[in-house]
């Protein structure tokens, strides 16, 4: 049965790398490479991500994975 996974790479560089992402969130420059190492973004996170980025659209980082 397939499983969704949420694509932090795609997004950190959708962003503008992880530099950039963790500037305009206020956060040390690594703390984006560690969602990748927990899945993904907490929920709070995304609500920051998406007031930072309101034009984003996070659901479309959920991708299907066998």
């Amino acid at each position: 049965m397939p499983n969704m996974r949420f694509d932090t790479g795609r997004l950190i560089a959708d962003l503008g790398g992880a530099s950039a992402v963790a500037r305009s969130l206020g956060l040390t420059r690594t703390s984006p490479y560690k969602w990748a190492e927990r899945g993904g973004p907490s929920r709070a996170m995304m609500l920051r991500i998406k007031a930072a980025y309101p034009d984003i659209n996070l659901g479309d980082y959920f991708v299907m994975e066998n």
